[in-house]
């Protein structure tokens, strides 16, 4: 009997997974918003060790911008005053994560709605929240999660 000979190809990885998959494409989207390097935050450990160095002001400027936010809401949801966010060069720990969360919910809300839509979205009272305005839930992390939830209910055709 003759051995065979098995020779590997060269590829690249991709990812054949379809949740695996989106869930990258959402982290890269989310990278984009912040204007973080992709390798700083893709991995678990990655992001602890981002967050504990700290987002710097560009972060936040950019979820500013993307997001439509004033000041006053954006300090809110990062449990901060105005005048810390106007003085605030790196963000701390919590501050950090709160702004990758926040970037997380309006990256999901924008592909879902669009940037216009996302916005209304978040403006109107929902009935599937006991009539909340989901704009009043993002200083909470609880809230956050709530919405990222209300967002893929949509996504997969849940009526509540």
């Amino acid at each position: 009997m003759k051995a065979r000979k098995y020779t590997r190809k060269n590829t690249t990885s991709s990812v054949h997974e379809p949740a695996v998959a989106y869930e990258r494409a959402q982290q890269s989207a989310v990278h984009q918003l912040l204007d973080i390097e992709s390798a700083k935050v893709n991995e678990p450990l990655s992001r602890v060790d981002t967050f504990r160095k700290g987002l710097r002001k560009k972060s936040f400027d950019r979820l500013k911008e993307v997001t439509g936010l004033d000041n006053e809401t954006l300090a809110s949801a990062l449990a901060v005053s105005s005048k810390t966010i106007q003085r605030t060069v790196v963000f701390d720990v919590v501050q950090s994560e709160k702004m990758y969360a926040l970037a997380e919910l309006y990256t999901m809300g924008i592909e879902y709605f669009g940037e216009a839509g996302f916005r209304r979205w978040m403006d109107r009272p929902l009935f599937s929240i006991g009539n909340i305005k989901p704009i009043t839930l993002i200083d909470v992390a609880e809230g956050v999660t709530l919405l990222k939830t209300e967002i893929m209910r949509m996504q997969h055709g849940i009526a509540v």
